[in-house]
């Protein structure tokens, strides 16, 4: 499988500085790929603090991951997130300045035609394939929390003004609780992180506009930013998206 990879971390038309944060790279040994998108939150630097933290660990965690060891993908995703978690937990705690501070986390790693999520918070990951999009992260917000009880729809979710409350972030308590899944891929399949500043100002019409788009040949990350930006995003908007064919 090749993979075709392009990301923007983009500081927004408003913000004075970027509390987003994305990395990914490719284990050519054991041909694996991974990439993780963070939403840091926080007064003054806080937030970039916390998502700069969580990028840190995820690389030096997988310096250490073993051509000679089959990981469960999924184990290895959960021990990560909670590792990170409870290191910006106890910097948060212990620097002036810092507490409360946490990020967003969605980690993936791709192999053997299978996609592995662990996601906390509201950041998301996508597929589109074959023309049909799928939002594969369920949001840690109150109002996903909501929705899931059946109080409200997820129409109405989406239009709330109050949807970025989020029911768990990274490094805010000592315990998360990270979801997960696994997702059959193909050739032809185009993979979607991104960071509540892109997502939440594009429609899904739009969103799958995009990522059918998005090809060796054509770069839409640029497109996708400044159409968010011109929907009003005022938040830093971060995107990661991998196209894979034979």
């Amino acid at each position: 499988m090749n993979y075709h990879i392009k990301s923007l971390c983009h500081q927004g038309s408003i913000r004075d500085n970027n509390e987003d944060a994305i990395s990914y790279g490719i284990h050519k040994e054991l041909d694996v790929v991974w990439m993780l998108i963070a939403d840091g939150m926080g007064g003054h630097n806080a937030g970039e603090i916390a998502s700069a933290m969580l990028v840190d660990h995820i690389k030096y965690a997988w310096g250490k991951v073993s051509i000679t060891k089959q990981a469960n993908w999924l184990t290895w995703i959960t021990e990560q997130l909670n590792a990170a978690n409870l290191s910006i937990f106890k910097q948060a705690k212990n620097t002036v300045g810092q507490q409360g501070m946490g990020t967003t986390g969605v980690l993936m790693v791709i192999e053997n035609n299978k996609c592995h999520l662990g996601w906390v918070g509201d950041s998301r990951a996508y597929t589109l394939k074959n023309k049909n999009l799928v939002q594969e992260t369920i949001d840690h917000s109150m109002l996903q929390e909501l929705v899931n009880k059946g109080a409200i729809s997820a129409e109405t979710a989406k239009s709330a003004k109050t949807k970025n409350l989020l029911s768990q972030a990274i490094g805010v308590r000592e315990k998360i609780s990270v979801d997960t899944a696994t997702i059959a891929i193909e050739s032809g399949d185009t993979i979607m992180l991104s960071t509540d500043g892109l997502h939440d100002y594009l429609t899904d019409r739009e969103i799958n506009h995009y990522l059918s788009e998005f090809s060796t040949e054509k770069n839409v990350c640029d497109d996708m930013v400044e159409q968010a930006i011109a929907q009003n995003s005022r938040d830093n908007l971060t995107v990661g998206l991998i196209y894979l064919n034979n």
